[in-house]
């Protein structure tokens, strides 16, 4: 890989840490080893600048690409910053023809589309008819940074099975893996923050806030990030990775 540009081959150094070595070059991603069975992958999309696929290119080889295939893809393609016409006819094809795990993986795309409403609708229907026992965070972050009122109704549901769940942790002492431990601290509080981003309403503003001062770092950050709030977790994080970022 002599001939990849240097600014990638440091990229992932810089981002990941210094022990990243650049192992891998795939059609839309540069992929990353950063220890021994950690990978980290960067999209080609969002750090070449002027690298362009075209949707007759893509609608042409669509139907011939298997999951993984589209997957890899439109993971990678929703990173793209500068959005183009051409863009849009690629997320058409997407939209029309995929599934809940090509389009969770790149719902923030969605809202790049230039009708709105459209997607809006795509995204509630997609919430309404999600069918596995693991909510589907990543349309409902979508519908939270659309702000369309309309997504509240189908978003609430999940807030209040997921509230129950979490009044379990004053009958429990405090799991040591709160990512995997029975109270789901993280879906809770991204739920609570995309109805917040939605309504505004102080009784979510409020829910979240309850965990500022949790005894877990990660449930602190979780609950600052959910209301965009850069407390003293937040701020100890990032100067943290700014520390690990310096040559």
């Amino acid at each position: 890989m002599n001939d990849i540009d240097p600014k990638i081959l440091e990229l992932g150094r810089r981002e990941y840490g210094e022990n990243c070595e650049l192992v891998k070059q795939t059609e839309w991603s540069y992929s990353y080893k950063c220890g021994e069975e950690s990978y980290c992958r960067i999209s080609r999309f969002m750090v070449e600048p002027g690298f362009e696929v075209s949707a007759s290119e893509i609608r042409r080889r669509w139907l011939t690409m298997n999951e993984h295939e589209r997957l890899d893809f439109a993971f990678n393609f929703h990173s793209k910053q500068d959005w183009t016409e051409n863009d849009t006819e690629i997320l058409e094809i997407i939209m029309q023809d995929g599934s809940d795990r090509i389009w969770t993986s790149c719902a923030l795309a969605m809202l790049k589309h230039p009708d709105r409403n459209r997607v809006v609708e795509f995204l509630i229907e997609r919430v309404r008819r999600w069918e596995s026992e693991h909510p589907p965070l990543n349309y409902m972050q979508a519908l939270g940074f659309a702000g369309d009122q309309r997504a509240a109704l189908v978003i609430r549901p999940y807030y209040d099975k997921y509230l129950k769940t979490m009044e379990t942790e004053a009958e429990t002492s405090i799991s040591n893996d709160v990512v995997f431990g029975p109270v789901p601290y993280h879906a809770f509080l991204a739920i609570a923050g995309d109805l917040f981003k939605i309504t505004h309403s102080a009784e979510y503003e409020q829910a979240i806030r309850r965990y500022f001062d949790h005894p877990k770092e990660q449930v602190r950050w979780w609950a600052e990030h959910a209301l965009g709030v850069e407390g003293p977790t937040t701020l100890k994080r990032n100067a943290e990775y700014a520390k690990k970022r310096q040559p």
